[in-house]
């Protein structure tokens, strides 16, 4: 049985202009035991629905229902996540939740929980090391996968189908899969055939496949750019690789030229695309329940939001000489205030003192409907002044504080501001 029909037997699309495996330049291990080359292919994989998922999921009584994750205000929200029973009624995420009302009546509201899609998400994505060794966090729901540790494609296909059922099993959670030598065209592949999907792109269909897709579903391209090109007539993505490269730099630019020609990219250094960089700020931010007008419970909101990037920060292993403060206020206008400071911020209690002075700096005295914090000029810490302070009366909290959420979770211990943040 070929390849191509072994996969679809399986429910894995594929997109292939190649009789076998063999033709295809990627090689197996043969009964010699020598080895042949690895296969230059990356896995893409997308939650679906993630966020609405992970509700369905926690919650019984949401299975099978339209369900929409927006903030706890109806009013000023935006839809942030919908469930598929949703999305068939055209409820999309970024519409105004009023909207997604008129259009899904049956709809079931669910406040966001950050922290929920957090603690899945990082549980999920620490479980990637079991299909490889080297891989990338795009971001809470996605991730790409080097599959170059496996000598064929069919081992790294079970790998990842295994991997997929033994994540539903576990969270209740499912995900869709694209398998590319192109990083971008796996990504396209991922969610070519949403929920569940499974789709390969092997080496040499990459035109084929691309013309089976719409300029709207290349990330990268936004509305405007997407209006633009249905003017000039174009309707697949396979069009614009065959367009003359002039026309695209003189009406798109460079940049768009440049995602253009990333769609025939396989040659890559996976080296640099792996590589794990080093964050360049922290922050959290809130939307709140409802608006608020004092100065106090601002103070509480800033201070929560605070603590939560000091531990996220000190978790990585870095400290802070610059932090940012933003308040959104009941119009939608934003202050938002940044300041580079002659010390290293390590602990919840020192950023306090300067997110007090940056709350008096811009709040106009007007109401506030979200708070948003952030540290940035980031620097590992030096563990042996740490260890130094164990010898003296001063002792670092913060490792007491992520030793203990460890253990025991995120919110077995945190500052006593979030009392005020939990009523508002």
């Amino acid at each position: 049985m070929s390849i191509n029909s072994q996969l679809g037997l399986r429910g894995i699309s594929t997109f292939s202009n190649i009789k076998n495996l063999t033709n295809s330049g990627i090689t197996t291990k043969v009964s010699t035991g020598k080895s042949r080359k690895s296969i230059p292919y990356i896995a893409h994989v997308d939650m679906d629905a993630f966020f609405a998922s992970v509700e369905q999921a926690s919650n019984p009584y949401l299975k099978g229902k339209p369900i929409i994750v927006t903030g706890k205000d109806t009013r000023h929200s935006v839809v942030v996540s919908a469930s598929y029973e949703a999305k068939k009624y055209g409820v999309k995420a970024g519409m105004p939740a009023f909207k997604a009302l008129e259009i899904c009546p049956k709809a079931l509201f669910v406040p966001v929980d950050s922290g929920k899609y957090t603690y899945v998400s990082e549980e999920i994505m620490k479980r990637l090391e079991f299909i490889s060794p080297r891989y990338s966090v795009a971001s809470i729901d996605e991730a790409f996968i080097d599959l170059s540790v496996y000598h064929s494609l069919s081992d790294s296909i079970n790998a990842l189908k295994l991997f997929r059922t033994s994540i539903e099993k576990t969270f209740g959670i499912s995900f869709s899969i694209g398998v590319a030598v192109n990083p971008l065209i796996a990504k396209i592949a991922s969610d070519f055939n949403k929920p569940r999907g499974f789709v390969v792109v092997k080496e040499g269909s990459e035109k084929a496949f691309l013309q089976n897709v719409d300029i709207s579903q290349v990330p990268g391209i936004g509305p405007h750019t997407l209006m633009k090109l249905e003017n000039f007539g174009f309707k697949k993505a396979s069009e614009l690789l065959e367009a003359d490269e002039f026309f695209l730099y003189h009406n798109f630019g460079n940049s768009f030229l440049g995602l253009v020609k990333s769609l025939t990219v396989k040659n890559y250094p996976k080296e640099l695309f792996f590589k794990k960089e080093p964050p360049k700020s922290v922050g959290h931010s809130m939307t709140l329940n409802h608006d608020v007008n004092s100065i106090e419970l601002i103070e509480r909101v800033a201070s929560f939001l605070g603590a939560k990037a000091v531990y996220r920060m000190r978790k990585y292993g870095y400290q802070a000489r610059g932090t940012s403060l933003f308040l959104k206020y009941s119009d939608f206008s934003v202050a938002r205030i940044t300041r580079s400071l002659s010390f290293y911020i390590s602990r919840p209690e020192h950023l306090n003192n300067v997110l007090y002075w940056l709350i008096r700096e811009i709040w106009n005295g007007e109401a506030v409907r979200a708070v948003g914090v952030s540290l940035y000029k980031l620097k590992p810490v030096n563990k042996n002044v740490y260890q130094e302070n164990l010898f003296k009366k001063e002792k670092d909290t913060v490792e007491v504080v992520l030793n203990l959420q460890n253990h025991f979770g995120e919110y077995s211990i945190f500052p006593a501001s979030i009392l005020a943040v939990a009523s508002i």
